[in-house]
């Protein structure tokens, strides 16, 4: 976890969906720290204004609030050119909206199960499709990091929409890369384990919970924020310069099969 500052991202300018707590304020809160300004995103302007409040101030201008619903088109619109304008440009698009709703897949509603592809599918196409449009008119070398889950390669019972969003993440980004690679635009994912935010209060915050999933960890201890936003911010820098269509796991060791630590089927 990196808590120094530097100017690594000096004069950039960043939008943020999904900041107003977990790993996309601490999303936030790296890129300022770093030098950029800031656009953060979220549903409600109350959460967004204290994030807001707390972020390190920058040479390159005023961070800026951009509330809206990612899943619907005509909020992309504003989302995006309210970003564009107040910042006078966009280089790094950070989508990391996304939700999940737990239930047995006989139980699943339809509205639940295309709410949460709205958002974590729907919502990531869209901003893309919205950035992708000012990079090629602008001639701007852009960079984006999807924010996805080790569920996008690990089976997850009882959240089927969250798995199959996941899923369809991992593919829209690398039809991306491939489809926008030789225009120097990049495509990248960050895919975190068990990760200590607020949508994962249920074991977070019951003792007995947070042990037993530690235990499933290789590492032994569940990630934090900072440590996915330290990965975003590798994925959006120039020391990633020849990756894309890439997804990062940063999971302590997760999608390693940790059962097989000791060898038992053989």
């Amino acid at each position: 976890m990196s808590t120094t500052s530097s100017k690594r991202f000096e004069g950039q300018k960043v939008l943020i969906t999904g900041a107003s707590q977990g790993i996309g304020e601490a999303a936030a809160q790296y890129f300022a720290r770093h030098g950029a300004q800031v656009a953060i995103n979220g549903r409600k302007e109350e959460k967004l204004r204290t994030v807001l409040e707390t972020l390190p101030k920058v040479s390159g201008g005023e961070h800026v609030i951009v509330a809206g619903d990612v899943s619907q088109e005509e909020s992309i619109d504003k989302i995006f050119q309210k970003s564009i304008e107040t910042m006078g440009g966009l280089d790094i698009l950070i989508c990391n909206a996304g939700y999940q709703i737990p239930s047995p897949s006989e139980d699943i509603t339809l509205a639940d199960f295309e709410g949460v592809m709205a958002v974590n599918v729907t919502g990531v196409m869209l901003c893309c499709r919205a950035a992708l449009r000012y990079w090629l008119k602008a001639g701007v070398k852009g960079r984006v990091v999807v924010n996805s889950s080790v569920h996008q390669l690990i089976p997850k019972p009882h959240y089927l929409g969250y798995s199959a969003s996941k899923g369809a993440v991992d593919n829209i980004v690398r039809t991306l890369a491939l489809e926008y690679a030789s225009r120097g635009i990049r495509f990248n994912t960050v895919a975190p384990g068990a990760i200590v935010t607020p949508i994962n209060d249920s074991w977070v915050k019951d003792p007995e919970q947070y042990k037993a999933v530690a235990s499933h960890i290789p590492m032994k201890r569940p990630g934090e924020s900072s440590e996915i936003a330290d990965a975003m911010g590798f994925l959006a820098s120039e020391e990633s310069s020849y990756v894309t269509g890439q997804t990062l796991y940063v999971d302590g060791g997760l999608t390693l099969y940790g059962d097989f630590e000791k060898n038992w089927s053989s």
